[in-house]
């Protein structure tokens, strides 16, 4: 069955992205709603979305509820996109809810699907609330049709320029989108992003909290960005008037994969854009500042690549380029090119394992994975433990 559900959704991606909610709320109707039989926490951004999914459901565990968390992609398995109280849904039954919405009569989309069956399956199994991850933009996005407690925008840079818009201006908007009437908000969002979201606010009659500044806690999760990012998830759950005490003890036992996540010395994280590259180069240049750094790096090719390398890569690094597990896959040869123009040694491999093997061989002092998340996921099975 869970064979049948993976080639189903598969088949699913020709339809590609379609703006709109209509098909998502046609689908939850034939189910009967189910969105509606628990409280929700809606989380958009550029970046470090995902690590603030995970901190609030963490939180919220620790509050004593029973929470559902939704996210998207996958590293390994579609079934870690559907999880409750941190356990991922099974195999049978992910199946099974995969079923029940392609019975629905509708043709929707692969990730309008996924967010139906998410949905669903949270009701069924009576979560308390359930923190769901936008999957891009917000306005249209699939998972917009809740009304959250809170609504979250961790930041907004620059991303998927023809899908949201072309400017940060219009980025900003479709993601202050999620916003609610009457329903607070938290936002790590500056700039001029940061003003579109606080005009949206003032429309919608929603308190903004802004954080500006990274908090100094202790972090179950390494990387200098995510101190910024659990600075956005402490101000969410006091927005929920979570004590203090419950907010900082579930930071210590968080956990979220393939973000600076070190595994036997490698260190693997999800970049995948200019934002997150910058992000990850501090991290390094924190922790790492010293010694050749070697890399495996690959990515999809709508992503601003060349500001990617210019921020990622010094001089004396070197770079295994391999393409991610996607059709969209940026190639290695151009890669490669784009590289070598810039002075930085590489060789192109096209399969992962041999990328891998590689990058095992290095006596150097510091190994990363980056680039793109289908990447960590196909790289991160040779390095588990």
């Amino acid at each position: 069955m869970f064979d049948d559900a993976l080639k189903y959704l598969n088949g699913l991606t020709v339809f590609g992205i379609k703006p709109g909610l209509a098909r998502i709320e046609k689908i939850l109707s034939a189910l009967g709603n189910p969105e509606k039989n628990y409280a929700t926490v809606h989380v958009t951004g550029t970046n470090g979305k995902g690590s603030v999914c995970a901190m609030l459901a963490e939180i919220l565990k620790a509050d004593g509820r029973r929470v559902g968390l939704f996210t998207s992609p996958h590293l390994e398995s579609y079934c870690e996109r559907i999880r409750i109280d941190g356990e991922n849904i099974s195999e049978e039954e992910f199946a099974a809810q995969i079923e029940l919405v392609k019975n629905c009569g509708v043709a929707a989309s692969h990730f309008e699907v996924l967010t139906a069956a998410a949905y669903e399956y949270f009701s069924r199994r009576k979560v308390d609330m359930a923190v769901i991850e936008v999957g891009i933009g917000g306005l249209w996005d699939s998972t917009n049709v809740i009304t959250p407690l809170v609504s979250v925008i961790t930041n907004v840079a620059l991303e998927h320029e023809q899908t949201l818009g072309g400017d940060l201006k219009n980025i900003a908007l479709n993601k202050a989108g999620i916003i609610k009437a009457g329903v607070p908000c938290v936002t790590g969002a500056a700039g001029e992003a940061l003003e579109v979201i606080r005009a949206v606010a003032r429309e919608k009659n929603s308190r903004l909290y802004e954080v500006r500044e990274p908090v100094d806690v202790k972090i179950n999760l390494r990387g200098e960005y995510q101190k910024f990012n659990a600075a956005v998830a402490i101000q969410a759950a006091r927005v929920l008037e979570i004590a203090d005490e419950k907010i900082f003890a579930a930071l210590e036992r968080v956990t979220w994969a393939g973000r600076f996540e070190n595994i036997g010395g490698v260190i693997l994280d999800g970049a995948h854009n200019p934002h997150g590259a910058a992000a990850l180069r501090e991290s390094l240049d924190e922790i790492y500042p010293s010694g050749r750094r070697v890399w495996i790096f690959g990515v999809l090719a709508d992503k601003n690549f060349d500001a990617m390398i210019d921020i990622l890569f010094r001089a004396g690094d070197f770079v295994i380029v391999t393409p991610p597990e996607s059709e969209r896959a940026a190639s290695t040869e151009i890669i490669c090119e784009r590289l070598s123009s810039r002075g930085i040694e590489n060789i192109g491999v096209e399969k992962i394992s041999d990328a891998v093997a590689l990058l095992k061989k290095s006596a150097d002092d510091v190994k990363i994975v980056a680039g793109s998340l289908y990447l960590i996921g196909a790289a991160r099975k040779y390095f588990e433990v």
